[in-house]
């Protein structure tokens, strides 16, 4: 297939996570946001045609996302295809992840889960989740100086997700470690296969989660799950899957929206009022809501082509990959007014940080409070905190990631 791109001599490799080591490439989305059709990105690896399209305006990607008959997850949902270097048996084994169903079987499993974390039941959890930050923050400003996203960006959304799903106290960094081995590698060549290697151990404690929580019960997710395996609900292989995925993407997108928030406080002053601001006029909500927006914690996701359709004046073709990109997409100037600048007063609210139709993702409500909290809690103390080196970001085109940021108590 040979695709011809208008006005793209300057564009960078999208698949290449060397375009977002330094920051999210939001000018290069503007010029392919302005282009008609979506745009095709060639790749030598990761997709079953040697590129992929690259979806960067808001209503391109709500029209795909609804289109259940015509795209699936079944191959994967991000790039590089894991399917691409993924053994029969780690084939199989990964067909039964909730990411990986499409309608109406992805229906069937979320069901199972989705009431344990719709926004009123998650309005409970306010109480311990304010615990758990108090701790994080009483150990971080205890020092002159410390590594936000060590002491603070890791710690709360780890011991929150533990906590919803019931996991020990004693394996909490283990999971951490799991899930930062996965997302450390979601970009190279070879992902699939690394990320196997780590999510390996990270199955084989699920499976010993699934058994203690059989013969103790308790009022957390994985119990739940478990019975639904033994009323026949699930099957054994979907809870591993589904256990496995909720505490990573539990932990990450969490992890990533905590970093960079409080990078954008101390690197920018408007922002760091903005939020003052909030904080005495409780419009947190609206404070977090923005952040989201600006930051996109997972800047896309991917859909393959099960048949031949038309999307925004472009013939897609049987097997083509679709790059949906979320970040781009929060920065859409036919949805957002001024979509670059950050705005917790803007009007528009609906954003597709969390993706959108039957995949929308099952934690915002989650993540949400837990930011809501952390800035509350930060205020009661009055604290404020500088930039103390350089921040460090982490090497994905999937995963708005920040590895370090280095901050002082002023």
């Amino acid at each position: 297939m040979t695709v011809v791109n208008e006005a793209s001599i300057d564009l960078p490799d999208f698949s290449d996570p060397a375009t977002f080591a330094d920051q999210v490439p939001h000018e290069a989305f503007d010029q392919v946001r302005s282009m008609s059709g979506l745009y095709w990105q060639p790749t030598e690896y990761g997709t079953l045609r040697e590129g992929f399209w690259l979806a960067t305006r808001f209503a391109d990607i709500v029209a795909v996302e609804a289109k259940s008959q015509e795209v699936t997850c079944k191959q994967g949902f991000n790039f590089p295809l894991n399917i691409l270097s993924e053994s029969p048996e780690q084939a199989e084994f990964n067909s039964h992840m909730l990411m990986r169903k499409d309608p109406p079987d992805h229906g069937r499993m979320r069901r199972v889960a989705a009431a344990a974390f719709g926004p009123r039941v998650v309005a409970r959890f306010d109480g311990w989740i304010r615990d758990i930050v108090n701790e994080a923050l009483d150990s971080a400003l205890a020092k002159p100086e410390f590594d936000w996203v060590v002491e603070v960006g890791k710690y709360i959304p780890s011991r929150v997700v533990a906590r919803v799903l019931g996991v020990a106290d004693d394996r909490i960094e283990d999971v951490v470690d799991w899930t930062d081995a996965v997302f450390a590698v979601s970009s190279e060549a070879d992902a699939g296969a690394k990320q196997s290697e780590a999510a390996q151990a990270l199955y084989m404690y699920c499976a010993e989660l699934q058994q203690a929580k059989l013969r103790a019960p308790d009022d957390d997710v994985a119990t739940a799950l478990a019975q639904a395996v033994e009323r026949g609900d699930l099957n054994d292989t979907e809870f591993l899957t589904f256990i496995g995925l909720l505490l990573v993407a539990g932990y990450e997108t969490t992890h990533t929206l905590i970093n960079h928030s409080m990078r954008l406080i101390v690197e920018n002053d408007e922002i760091r009022k903005y939020a003052g601001d909030a904080l005495e006029e409780g419009t947190v909500d609206r404070l977090v809501d923005e952040f989201l927006r600006y930051i996109t914690p997972a800047m896309n996701m991917a859909r393959i082509a099960t048949t031949d359709f038309e999307i925004a004046g472009t013939t897609i073709r049987k097997d083509d990959m679709i790059q949906l990109m979320f970040v781009a997409a929060n920065r859409d100037p036919a949805v957002f007014s001024r979509p670059h600048e950050f705005d917790p007063h803007r009007p528009e609210t609906a954003t597709l940080t969390f993706g959108s139709g039957p995949h929308r993702c099952l934690g915002s409500a989650l993540a949400k409070l837990e930011l809501r909290i952390l800035f509350e809690q930060l205020a009661e103390r009055g604290v404020k905190l500088e930039l103390n080196g350089e921040p460090k970001r982490g090497w994905s085109a999937w995963i708005n990631q920040l590895h370090s940021l280095p901050v002082r108590v002023v």
